[in-house]
Order: structure tokens, then sequence, then C-alpha cells
């Protein structure tokens, strides 16, 4: 999609030291309410309905960010991956460009608490994912370590996704490092992955120590690793995880269970500790 700008207008400025709000003046609460109906007939199928509003909304206002993402998202359950890229990638150059030039991703904040700024942050989120998924590893580890800073408590879950990252790259230090910025963290992808990271270093002690309090807390992913047969879960919703759920137990093994398969000897360990 090549989205020529209508002189959008994206303001930032910064309201405390080194945490920054993003506004789009223009978008209205009217303006919103259209995008709640395109939601509305996205989330009932309706694509080519909903394709026609957010775009409509983005020849009217190109500054609009959540009608890029909604759109890639109604592009992407419609089938249209490639296109979906494209579109979220379009979203986030055109912001980019409006970031003044002394605000520095390693040291500021873009708090998804403030409401302006979760647009940006979704689009930059889907981008990653689609990065992800088309094999560009390290440039989408880039994005999520980038989400992360920006938004240290991470609402969007990017520390789970930059995790599957450093495991693909093979950079269980850098998984570590993940970890320790998040100590009680109970997300499985870090519940799961510190024990494994250690492992992958030679630190059977530290890593068992790990591994036992993970299958403690979380004792179905365990079980689910070690199983010859994988079945989905009968009632499973892409669009939530149940806690220590079977459903989760799935999902974990879906997206992680190659890096135990791909780490010699990890099963075998786990089977032990079970």
């Amino acid at each position: 999609m090549n989205a020529q700008p209508n002189h959008p207008i994206i303001l930032l400025r910064e309201v405390e030291k080194g945490e920054w709000w993003m506004d789009m003046p223009r978008i209205t609460v009217e303006i919103d309410d259209r995008l709640d109906e395109g939601i509305d007939w996205m989330r009932s199928g309706d694509f080519r309905r909903a394709t026609a509003i957010f775009s409509q909304l983005i020849k009217e206002l190109p500054e609009h960010l959540d009608a890029y993402h909604h759109l890639a998202l109604t592009l992407q359950r419609a089938g249209r991956g490639k296109e979906a890229a494209d579109v979220w990638r379009c979203a986030v150059e055109l912001a980019l460009k409006f970031f003044p030039d002394r605000f520095d991703f390693a040291r500021h904040q873009l708090p998804w608490l403030e409401l302006g700024n979760r647009p940006f942050l979704r689009a930059y989120h889907g981008l990653g994912l689609c990065l992800m998924d088309e094999g560009e590893i390290e440039a989408a580890l880039e994005i999520f370590e980038r989400l992360v800073s920006l938004n240290p408590n991470d609402n969007q879950g990017a520390r789970a996704l930059a995790v599957g990252c450093l495991f693909e790259l093979r950079e269980p230090e850098g998984v570590l490092s993940v970890c320790r910025q998040y100590p009680e963290d109970g997300m499985e992808q870090l519940v799961y992955g510190r024990p494994l990271a250690l492992f992958q270093l030679g630190r059977l002690k530290t890593a068992t120590t790990a591994l036992k309090r993970a299958i403690k807390f979380q004792p179905l992913i365990a079980q689910e690793l070690v199983k010859k047969q994988h079945r989905r879960p009968p009632g499973t919703n892409d669009d939530y995880v149940t806690m220590g759920g079977a459903d989760q137990a799935y999902g974990y093994w879906k997206d992680q269970g190659k890096h135990w398969q791909n780490t010699p000897g990890a099963l075998d360990w786990l089977k032990e500790q079970l």
C-alpha cells in the first residue's frame, strides 16, 4: 500500500523527563465512532465493508494510525498477509517521521496508559509480528525490544515475543536478560524460557531449580511438552488464554515447543523432573 500523506498531523510532546505523549488532534469522537463501526464489521467477518471504512478514514486522515492498524488486521484475517504487512509498515514509517530528533528509543518512553500512544504501539507490534512470520527475526526482535523499552509495563506482551526471537537466534543469554527484567513474571514464555536458556548454557543445577519452579507454577505446560501427540483442547478460543489451562499449555507447545525439541537432551531432562 502506498500512502501519500495529505498533511497528516501527529504531535509528540514530552510531558515529563523521558516520557512522551502522542496526539492526533484531528481525530474526533465522531471519527472514532466510524472506526468502531469498521471494527464491528471486521469482527462479524464482513471484511469488504470493514476495509472500505478503514480505507476511507485513511484517505481523509492519513495520520489515523488505528485505521491503518485495523485495516491490516482485516486484511490479515482475509488471508491477505502480505498486504497487511505493507499497511503496518506504512503506518509505522509515517509515524516515525514525526518523532523529534531528540527522541531516544533507548531512554525515552511512550507509556501504554496514555491512550494517544496506543495506536502507534499497536501498529508497531503488528509490524513486528509480520516480520517474525516472514522469518525476519532480527528485525522483529528489534521492534519487540523497542516496545519493551518504550513501555516497560509491556501491556502488549512484547517480552514474550522477544524471548521467542532470541531462541530462534540461539541467544540464550539474551533470553536470560529479558527474564531478569521481569523476575516475577508469570508469562509462560519467560517461566519456561528461563530454565531452557540456562540448560542451553550448561548451567544444569540452576536450570533444574528454575524448571522445578516452572512445573510447580504451570504443570500442564510441562506435561504438554513431553506428549508424543498434541491435540488442540476443545473450546480453545484464540482471543484469550486460560492461565494455567490446557489451552495455554497447547499454545506454548505450538509456539515454543520447537526450541525444546531442538535443544539436545532438553525433553529427556524435562521428563526426569516430571
